[in-house]
């Protein structure tokens, strides 16, 4: 069976600097396949007939493709994703549609705006974007506006994230990379993934513990409260992605970031 890798793309978690990465090694036989609308969904069934109709292609990206993966006759599918913090999300959500050339309405509202005002104007016109929006990706199943999010959804997104063949988060995008290089070395001899960082900000970087003192800052505290209070499921199931991840690189005899540390220590101390 051919292989079929299929990258579930959240919006500012990562998936640029991994498409550039898949691009690079697969040229043309790589694609981005998502509906015409904002707020399509791609379904397994639209997902079978691209694959059908290219069956050249061997990753797929989409923005609007949601777990589990559908299976496709003569096909191996295999499935890869990125969960990030979801308050250093929002952040750099508003830095990169600050600095986007757009003209859409969060991209004109994020030049026009403060971060605070930024905030308010998505919490008031699209909370959904900035309320555990992870936890909805995860288990969509149609087109549409987003529904309230509740702990059953939690148990459903975990679910789908242990059905998926690559998890990591943002954070640790190195050994997430890594681990999928190890994963996809049979199925994709060939298949070599360098290391890109695209549309990356500061935020990123920054500890939980800056990144909480600098939205008390720029939110106050109320705003920042309401946030932390509306993104407890997104938060969970980034810790939850954070432990697959772990799990799978010792699972795959990937070095973990620890042991590279001691190895680095001992090297100098050597020296």
């Amino acid at each position: 069976m051919k292989p079929l890798l299929l990258h579930y793309h959240i919006f500012k978690n990562a998936g640029s600097s991994f498409e550039a990465a898949l691009q690079q090694s697969l040229g043309s036989s790589f694609a981005s396949f998502d509906s015409p609308s904002p707020r399509g969904f791609v379904s397994g069934d639209d997902l079978r007939e691209f694959a059908r109709e290219r069956p050249d292609v061997r990753a797929i990206m989409s923005h609007q493709a949601a777990p589990p993966a559908p299976e496709i006759d003569g096909r191996e599918v295999l499935t890869s994703i990125l969960i990030r913090d979801p308050i250093a999300r929002i952040r750099s959500i508003y830095a990169f549609e600050r600095a986007q050339q757009s003209d859409t309405p969060g991209a004109t509202k994020a030049k026009e705006l403060d971060f605070k005002g930024y905030v308010d104007w998505r919490l008031e016109t699209a909370p959904a974007m900035f309320c555990n929006s992870q936890v909805h990706f995860c288990t969509r199943e149609a087109a549409g506006r987003a529904r309230r999010i509740g702990p059953d959804d939690l148990r459903a997104a975990i679910a789908r994230l242990d059905g998926v063949s690559i998890v990591g988060t943002v954070a640790r995008y190195e050994e997430w990379l890594a681990l999928a290089q190890q994963i996809l070395a049979g199925p994709f001899p060939d298949l070599k993934l360098e290391s890109k960082h695209l549309n990356v900000t500061a935020a990123r970087q920054a500890s939980e513990r800056a990144i909480l003192d600098q939205l008390i800052d720029d939110l106050g505290a109320s705003t920042t409260e309401h946030l932390l209070g509306n993104n407890q499921l997104d938060m969970t199931l980034y810790q939850v992605a954070d432990s697959i991840l772990t799990r799978k690189l010792a699972e795959q005899g990937v070095m973990l970031n620890l042991a590279r540390s001691y190895s680095k220590a001992l090297e100098e101390r050597r020296k």
